[in-house]
């Protein structure tokens, strides 16, 4: 009886650790500010976020930043901001579609960028981005895509089941803008998680609003 409820306790111990460690293992990395181009063999810096459960921001972690094109691989480095974000340089060598990842440090949380065109240092700079394209690229900059689907961003985020997929789904303009700004004028039904804030800037929310609502049809590149 003794080591039948030492078993029991043992298998307890564990599933309870592993549920913990599912719980506590996951982050939302928010880039501020993504570039819409970048240039080759000219350092790009970014600055981010790394918020455990999209709410708590961490700044006692050892972030990583790569990007990759065409079987080609480059690393960069990061570095811990006085805010608390953190700021990462990295170097692409060839001109061509990259596509940037950060390794948050926490668990296998991480944020990816939608492939960003890299042109060479003589070359003139590409037209700005209409509003939905650039809302896309937010929604991936932003972690959206860590808890949400949509059609026209090809990244797997790390919670897609968590929120509702969103993938030729319209609503009020207003009333979404206002939602981003704040979910909480949306309380949970039926004791499903509340969105957390992603602290997006009104420009951040009015591109966003544009993409989700397709006011232009845009397609992964």
């Amino acid at each position: 009886m003794k080591k039948v409820f030492a078993a029991v306790l043992t298998i307890g111990t564990v599933v309870v650790a592993t549920a913990a460690a599912h719980m506590g293992g996951w982050a939302v990395v928010s880039v501020e500010s993504p570039p819409e181009y970048i240039v080759a063999g000219k350092p790009v810096e970014l600055t981010f976020v790394v918020r455990q459960h999209a709410v708590t921001p961490r700044s006692d972690l050892t972030p990583a930043i790569e990007a990759r094109s065409a079987g080609q691989r480059v690393k960069g480095m990061t570095w811990t901001r006085r805010d608390g974000s953190y700021g990462a340089r990295i170097t692409v060598p060839t001109t061509g579609e990259w596509q940037i990842m950060i390794q948050s440090g926490w668990g296998r949380s991480r944020g990816t960028l939608i492939p960003i065109e890299a042109i060479d240092s003589t070359s003139r700079a590409p037209a700005p981005l209409a509003q939905p394209e650039r809302g896309r690229r937010l929604f991936a900059a932003k972690g959206c895509v860590t808890c949400h689907v949509h059609g026209d961003v090809a990244i797997e985020g790390e919670l897609q089941s968590f929120g509702p997929e969103l993938t030729g789904r319209r609503f009020p303009p207003d009333y979404l803008a206002r939602f981003l700004a704040d979910p909480s004028i949306k309380p949970p039904v039926n004791g499903r998680n509340q969105m957390p804030n992603p602290q997006l800037k009104q420009p951040e929310i009015a591109a966003i609003v544009a993409f989700i609502n397709g006011e232009r049809r845009v397609a992964n590149r």
